[in-house]
């Protein structure tokens, strides 16, 4: 077996591993929504809280006053968000929702709007479709709101995982089999 053929066959199995972790990892999400929306809310919490912190440290090294007062307030307000989202995640977790709702509307109109504008291309149909979709998917989010919060973002972020995971297994399969072509 080459050397190249050999470091592909490694890479491909540890992609494949991590495909099959991710998928697990996704499945544990969609098995208990609420904790996977919860963390997810505290790791989006702590994200803001560590962009606040740097976005104000970084304030100190602005070459005016007047645009050190701004980035530092608005480091500030980023702090603050963070530590909000943080100390009540169950509040900003129906917020999240509700952004989640309007962001699939706007999601699905501009893939509607993109779909009419290629129409006769191939693919127009399926645009067309997913817009749709993801439309009805706003629908079903915002009228079932806020009991909806309880499960969305921890459901989509486990289905997201199972599919990054399946893609990650594919690649690694696909990989394996390039590998083994390699050697032929």
């Amino acid at each position: 077996m080459t050397e190249d053929a050999q470091v592909l066959k490694k890479l491909s199995g540890w992609g494949m591993a991590w495909g099959i972790l991710t998928m697990l990892f996704g499945f544990v999400a969609m098995s208990s929504p609420l904790i996977s929306g919860l963390a997810i809310t505290v790791v989006i919490g702590i994200t803001l809280l560590a962009a606040g912190l740097s976005m104000t440290i970084f304030a100190f090294k602005s070459p005016s006053l007047g645009r050190g007062v701004l980035r530092f307030l608005f480091g500030g307000l980023t702090i603050l968000v963070g530590i909000a989202v943080i100390a009540q995640p169950g509040i900003a977790l129906l917020k999240l929702t509700i952004l989640l709702g309007i962001y699939f509307i706007f999601d699905g109109i501009s893939t509607l709007i993109v779909a009419w504008n290629v129409k006769p291309e191939n693919g127009w149909g399926w645009l067309t479709f997913s817009g749709a979709v993801t439309i009805v998917l706003a629908w079903m989010v915002l009228s079932g709101w806020p009991e909806s919060s309880l499960v969305v973002v921890g459901l989509l972020v486990g289905i997201r995982l199972v599919f990054s995971g399946a893609t990650m297994l594919t690649l690694g399969s696909a990989g394996r089999q390039a590998a083994k072509a390699m050697q032929e």
